[in-house]
């Protein structure tokens, strides 16, 4: 079974990158600080939250963590807007 394939800038994506983006906000966090918690480069994270690169689930998990939201929640209100 193929699997479907979905755009970097599918509508979705952007929802996803946008939620994740506002959490950091919500936390009040740099991209500099929040790379230093995933153990990332703050271009990584520019580029997740610019569309560049797709969100790694096991990174999508850490990034709501570091924020202090947890994921489940966090993906409700990615459910509730799309």
């Amino acid at each position: 079974m193929a699997v479907p394939s979905v755009s970097i800038y599918h509508r979705n994506y952007e929802q996803i990158r946008n939620l994740l983006r506002l959490i950091r906000l919500e936390a009040e966090l740099t991209q500099t600080q929040l790379a230093e918690r995933l153990g990332v480069g703050q271009s990584y994270v520019s580029k997740i939250e610019r569309g560049e690169s797709f969100v790694d689930l096991l990174i999508y998990v850490k990034w709501c963590e570091a924020c202090s939201a947890a994921p489940g929640e966090t993906l409700d209100r990615f459910l509730t807007r799309s």
